[in-house]
């Protein structure tokens, strides 16, 4: 088995419902980073018009990443890094924030999420995936509600 050739993968158009078969803990995680994805982003400006999630699954790990159905402000990606498909919801959130803020990092000025000048950390805290601030480890919110914290 190859990531050529997986097991399964699933593709979404990002703010879609995620498909009924996609693992329920990584369809959770994808409309939980999804609502976070425009805020408090700095940066130029990045839409996701023709952006989709993307999951690939093979031998009980899934690869994360985007594709894309037209021209777009970002490129499509796939990682993969051991993330298991049979896993937590805060766990799949956790890994697929970190992920797409990994991904986001590497684009010219982009920084996303962040509290005043500091780039927020993905954790779990209290068995949820939470936004951490790494000056003080502070939860800001939990991931998917970002836009409902004031800025700070």
């Amino acid at each position: 088995m190859s990531w050529e050739t997986p097991d399964q993968s699933w593709q979404f158009m990002i703010g879609d419902d995620p498909p009924g078969d996609l693992p329920a803990e990584w369809a959770a995680a994808s409309q939980a980073v999804t609502r976070d994805l425009n805020c408090r982003r700095y940066g130029r400006p990045i839409t996701l018009r023709n952006v989709m999630w993307k999951f690939l699954a093979a031998d009980g790990f899934v690869c994360v990443g985007f594709a894309l159905a037209g021209d777009a402000d970002v490129g499509a990606y796939e990682r993969c890094k051991s993330y298991r498909l049979h896993t937590t919801t805060a766990q799949a959130t956790v890994w697929m924030a970190d992920d797409i803020q990994e991904e986001l990092g590497g684009y010219e000025y982009v920084q996303w999420p962040i509290a005043g000048n500091h780039i927020l950390r993905a954790e779990i805290i209290d068995d949820q995936a939470s936004w951490i601030n790494p000056t003080n480890d502070t939860t800001v919110s939990l991931i998917g509600t970002l836009c409902e914290m004031p800025d700070s």
